[in-house]
């Protein structure tokens, strides 16, 4: 039998989360069914949506959400093989059982020499969120000016590059008072405000809204799921073509995963925050 390591919400946030808000259980997993396969964790991915989606989707003693690269090292379904790597939204655990479904395998050919890790940043949920937001969203054109907000974090640092290849809080409202006539701004995040208690105040966007005739438009990458092939050859490509350099800050050790989610939370990190198992 296999036992693996969970972390779990033991009490919802209030404000910015604390260590004991979290608890490390250790389950035990069932032997594999037909059709089923193993897979251990080897890269966790550390993103602001975690803090408001677990107070609105998660229960106290749930486990916490999030993405991972695993690789599966017991199968018994001919589909997928020992070895294979695949990222898998199946929250903070070292071990987990599929049937395969819920299994996304890396876009190919994905060169040896790239860190697994990636498929949970640049070509991963962030980087999507970037392309679709900058290309769908913004509809960057040769001549725009750009202003990245979070320009460090996993989704500001890869839009910087894709404009260079295709052509929240106090800070909003700074740049609103700037922008030009019929500029589009595209909003995926708020982190500065993910762990306020206080009513948001401001920015107040009525004034230049009208008067520069600018379009604001909010976003789940979700919405383009069926683009997704798309986007991940989009951005593998360009990685390997060195088109887009990447940073990642990786804290190493499963047990360090509330301490590593807090520190993103801060702004702790340069790049995608990763932990590795």
């Amino acid at each position: 039998m296999v036992k693996a390591k969970v972390w779990t919400l033991k009490k919802h946030f209030q404000g910015f989360p604390k260590a004991s808000d979290f608890e490390l259980k250790e389950v035990e997993l069932p032997k594999l069914k037909d059709g089923e396969v193993l897979l251990a964790s080897v890269f966790l991915s550390l993103d602001p949506y975690m803090r408001p989606y677990s107070q609105m989707s998660l229960k106290e003693g749930d486990k916490m959400m999030g993405s991972q690269v695993a690789r599966i090292v017991e199968s018994k379904n001919p589909t997928y093989h020992i070895g294979t790597f695949a990222v898998a939204n199946v929250g903070w655990t070292t071990h987990f059982i599929s049937n395969g479904k819920d299994l996304q395998l890396l876009p190919s050919p994905w060169p040896e020499t790239l860190p697994k890790s990636l498929a949970l940043g640049t070509i991963g949920m962030p980087g999507l969120t970037a392309y679709f937001g900058l290309f769908e969203i913004c509809r960057i054109k040769p001549g725009d000016i750009l202003l990245v907000n979070s320009a460090a974090g996993a989704v500001g640092a890869v839009v910087g590059q894709l404009a260079k290849i295709g052509v929240g809080g106090e800070f909003s409202d700074i740049a609103l008072k700037q922008m030009k006539k019929y500029g589009r701004i595209a909003v995926c995040g708020a982190i500065s405000l993910y762990n306020s208690q206080e009513p948001q105040k401001g920015p107040y966007v009525q004034t230049p809204m009208i008067f520069q005739e600018l379009c604001m438009e909010g976003f789940l990458v979700s919405r383009w799921d069926n683009r997704r092939e798309e986007g991940l050859k989009a951005l593998l490509k360009w990685v390997v073509e060195g088109k887009i350099k990447h940073h990642e800050d990786i804290t190493e050790g499963f047990e360090n995963m509330p301490a590593a989610f807090m520190g993103m939370l801060k702004g702790d990190n340069f790049g995608k925050a990763i932990l590795k198992v």
